[in-house]
This record gives structure tokens, sequence and C-alpha cells, in this order.
């Protein structure tokens, strides 16, 4: 049976939505993530395959694919038999295809985007319980955009995965520097996930600490929450604690010589960041080791999810500068970056996900002193502990 068309236009749903969305019940069979932003485009894949899937992969039930992976081309031409195809012990397929910009359109498709065009053949004849996930980094608006109405009246969802404003943005005349995209997502993540109240001033200078990065803001709001403890609120001094102010900061030197590989470096630098403490470029100075220790976590856990970031992108056969651009990183940046990312294999760079939870869950249970805690961290992500 054909997919149900609209004649009618509507918005991409913003990716901050999906959850209610999704909550609202009535998955389409495509969805279309389309935006720059990593980690909302992750967050959404997550969420739908967790939604479509409550009981995990049993086994055959989830088909992940890549664009631009030349080993995965002879399975994306075979897109439409394994949507066609059930698991032996699920109801439910879904395939996810990345990069979906980068896959050949199926045949008979003429000019139309490959995106569109796998929307179009599924949407046409969905088998019941066949889910198509699409992402790709084009947006929905714009010359290099998917075809978003063409898509949501077909009957796909098209989430706006896009980055954030850090400012405001150029429709917002006369409103506060701190009154932006991004500050307001903060806020809401801060009490969604932490149920702590964060300012929007605060949440404006997180931003101008950490950058615009979502991933490394999570773990910002992780470390923040971490640090206030039974408080409710997050104040500008926790900011200043925890996330201080400047890459000039011992902390991003650590950072840099970890993840270099210079391992003694390294070492000694956690030393004297703990013995002397650090300042700030107002004057002040935090040398209290419950203070540092969620600063230093939060830094290193924003250049590590970064570097993870990179170094995927290198495998799937990205020029050094797409993979710093992934990344958010500066071209100029990027030769640098790309000798960091080419350190470890992605796999390993992954496993250290599990040092940064172990490091926390020890400060947060109160069993493990902070100082420990970052140093036993630093150690496992030299790979010498």
């Amino acid at each position: 049976m054909a997919a149900r068309r609209s004649s009618s236009k509507a918005a991409a749903l913003p990716a901050s939505r999906l959850p209610g969305k999704v909550r609202g019940g009535g998955i389409p069979p495509v969805v279309v993530l389309a935006g720059a932003e990593a980690w909302f485009r992750e967050a959404a894949s997550k969420l739908l395959v967790r939604t479509l899937l409550p009981d995990g992969d049993p086994g055959g039930a989830l088909v992940r694919l890549d664009g631009k992976r030349p080993e995965d081309a002879t399975a994306i031409a075979g897109l439409l038999d394994e949507l066609r195809s059930s698991s032996l012990f699920a109801s439910t397929k879904v395939v996810h295809l990345r990069a979906a910009e980068a896959a050949k359109a199926p045949p008979g498709s003429g000019r139309t985007q490959a995106i569109t065009a796998w929307a179009n053949a599924h949407l046409e004849d969905p088998r019941p319980g066949a889910y198509l996930i699409l992402e790709t980094t084009r947006g929905t608006k714009g010359r290099s955009s998917v075809a978003t109405d063409k898509l949501m009246a077909a009957g796909a969802w098209v989430v706006d995965c896009r980055s954030l404003y850090d400012a405001p943005g150029p429709w917002e005349r006369g409103t506060p520097p701190w009154d932006h995209e991004l500050a307001r997502h903060l806020v809401a993540r801060m009490k969604q996930t932490r149920g702590k109240h964060l300012r929007l001033e605060d949440a404006h200078a997180m931003s101008l600490r950490v950058g615009n990065d979502l991933g490394a803001l999570e773990g910002a709001i992780e470390s923040l929450a971490l640090h206030a403890g039974d408080a409710s609120e997050i104040d500008a001094a926790a900011i200043d604690d925890v996330l201080g102010s400047t890459r000039e900061d011992p902390i991003w030197k650590l950072s840099d010589l970890i993840f270099d590989g210079k391992t003694q470096e390294s070492l000694d630098m956690v030393d004297a960041i703990f013995d002397r403490g650090i300042h700030d470029e107002r004057g002040g100075h935090t040398n209290r080791p419950e203070a540092l220790a969620p600063r230093v976590i939060a830094t290193l856990s924003g250049a590590w999810r970064k570097i993870l970031v990179g170094a995927e992108a290198l495998q799937r056969g990205d020029p050094p500068g797409s993979a710093a651009r992934a990344a958010g990183l500066p071209p100029f940046l990027a030769e640098g970056f790309a000798a960091r990312c080419r350190l470890r294999p992605p796999r390993a760079f992954l496993r250290l996900a599990g040092a940064f939870l172990e490091a926390e869950r020890g400060i947060k249970g109160g069993g493990v002193p902070p100082r420990l805690a970052v140093e036993s961290l630093v150690r496992r992500l030299l790979g010498v502990g």
C-alpha cells in the first residue's frame, strides 16, 4: 500500500522537538536526519532505534550502512530487499544509512537526489514494521539541502539537525548577546537531564569557554552538575571553577600533551595542576581538588570527542580538512589535528569512553578522591594504566 501523501507544506521538525514527536507515536517508514550538527543526528538516531527496538537488536533487526564506505556499496544497492526482509527474531526491521548523500541512488532515479530516491522507493510500498533512517550532513534549506518539501509531502519526517546559533540570529534585533539558540538549548538540557536551573547569561558563558560543539557542551553539563551536587542552580562561580576561561589554561595544555602521546609530560602536568592550582584571566585562583577535577574531566572529554569524530572521518577516507570541519575545528589546524587522530584507530579511541564514566562515577559516588580519579583517567587515556 502506497504511503499517504499530503499537499501541504510544513517546516522540518527541529531536532529538539523529536522526543515529543516520537512520544506521540506513529513513526513513519522513513525519517531523514539532516544537518551539520553531529550530536543532534546521533541523539536522534539513538532515540529512534531505541523506540523502534525497545529490547535491543535480537539479531538482524538493525542494519547500519555508510554511504562513504566502499565496502557497503553492495549492501546499499540491495537496501530495498533488506527492508523487505524480516529478522528471524523480531517483527521490526530498521536500516540506518549514514552519509546518505554519498550513496548511489537506486536504478531509474534519473537526477533525483539519492536521499529522495531511496525515501520514495521505500514509501511507495513499505513493509509493515520496516523503517529507513537516512542521515546526512546536508541541511533542510538552501541550494545543497535535502528536498525537504518533497520528502515531507511523501510522508517522511525530516528532522532539522543544523548547528545552533551561538549569538543572536540575524532576525533577532535588539536581543541581548547572551540570548541565542545555543544558550536556550543549554538551559533546557540542564533542566531536562540534571534537573538544575541555569540562567541564559551563564549558559552563554559556557559557550564562550567550551565552544559550540554540542558533544563537548554535554560533557560540560555533566561536570557542572557533578560539581553542584545537591544545589538546584548552576551559577557563574561554578562555571568559572569547572570550565575556566581560555585555551591558555594549563588544562588545555594537558589535553594537547595527552593526545599527542607525551606520557611523562602529561603526568608532570597533572601534578602541576593539582599541586599549584590554576589562574583565570580575572586573576582568580583555584586549587581545590573537588573544583579542579570536574574541570579537567570536562576539557579532556571535549577534546576526546573531537578526536574520535576526526578519527572516524579519516578512516572513511575524508581528507584532513573535512575531518577537522566535522570536529568543529578551523582549516589551519587540520594537519596537526589529523596527526593526533591517526595515533590510534577509531575503535581504540571509542573504548576510552568507559574511562570518563569511571572517573565521574568514582567522584560522584564519593569513593574516589578527585585527584586520584583524574590521575587514573589520564593514565587510561595515555594507555599506561
